[in-house]
């Protein structure tokens, strides 16, 4: 298993990843890998880039991995070094997603794992991982990290978001 950040080198492999949360219909998790939404793989690679060292004061500095497995993307990994006001309601310090062929065999897990240890390497103490209130395979994965449930976030829409701090130090 290799954990690295996207790169020009392995277009074509991420482009056989992205299609499948494209060809299933569902959002793309995490966010920063969604290649429409960036408008194409080299926007969304210049995105991934400037965030890492954000210009804009309203982000906070974030890297974005994915974990390849025999020579497949399974899954990826957003990593917040710091929390604003929305990360601290609904998004956290981690957002990560596992493509729908690949759920169910360990590799969320392995994709929190790396970056709650990526997390405590940039001296952060406390870690807020999030999941939609009916994200049950979610939440498992975080409380088997050590998550401990707080008080939700609660949307205007009334869409309730589960938040769990994890203790790093």
């Amino acid at each position: 298993m290799e954990f690295r950040e996207i790169n020009t080198d392995i277009e074509s492999m991420f482009t056989e990843y992205i299609s499948e949360w494209y060809e299933n219909e569902e959002s793309v998790v995490p966010w920063s890998t969604d290649v429409k939404h960036h408008g194409g793989f080299k926007d969304m690679l210049m995105m991934q880039k400037e965030a890492i060292n954000p210009i804009n004061k309203d982000f906070v500095k974030a890297k974005t991995f994915i974990l390849i497995d025999n020579q497949h993307i399974v899954g990826a990994v957003n990593i917040r070094y710091a929390l604003n006001e929305f990360l601290e309601s609904k998004g956290g310090h981690v957002g990560y997603g596992v493509r729908k062929s690949e759920r169910g065999k360990g590799y969320a897990t392995k994709l929190l794992e790396y970056a709650l240890i990526e997390l405590r390497e940039e001296s952060v103490e406390k870690a807020l991982i999030t999941c939609d209130e009916n994200n049950l395979a979610s939440a498992k994965v975080i409380i088997h990290n050590n998550g401990v449930e707080a008080e939700p976030f609660i949307s205007d829409d009334n869409e309730i978001t589960k938040r769990f701090w994890i203790n790093l130090e």
